[in-house]
C-alpha cells in the first residue's frame, strides 16, 4: 500500500515537472496549486508540532510524584530489606 502511494506521488512529480517544463496553457494554475499545496504542507508541519508539544506538556504535567508513589514504596522496600538482610549476615 505504502508502495503503491509512492509510486503515485512520484508519477504525479514527474508528469507536473514534464508539464511545466513543456510550457503548457495552464502552468500560472499548476503553479498556484503547488503553491498551496507547500503552504497546506507548512501548516500540517506546525500543527503537528504544536501537538507534539501540547502532549509533550500534559505528558510531563501528569506525571506527578503521587503517580510514582507505588514504585517509591516500592523501593524503600527493597532497600530496608537488604539493609535487614545485612544486619543479619553481620
Amino acid at each position: 500500500m505504502i508502495t503503491v502511494f509512492f509510486l503515485l506521488i512520484l508519477g504525479l512529480a514527474g508528469w507536473t515537472i514534464s508539464t511545466l517544463m513543456s510550457k503548457g496553457k495552464h502552468q500560472e494554475e499548476i503553479k498556484k496549486e503547488l503553491n498551496n499545496i507547500f503552504e497546506s504542507l507548512k501548516y500540517l508541519s506546525a500543527s503537528v508540532t504544536a501537538l507534539l508539544k501540547l502532549l509533550m506538556k500534559d505528558s510531563i504535567s501528569s506525571a506527578k510524584d503521587d503517580d510514582f508513589g507505588s514504585m517509591k514504596s516500592n523501593v524503600i522496600d527493597l532497600l530496608k530489606l537488604e539493609k535487614n538482610e545485612k544486619d543479619k549476615a553481620a
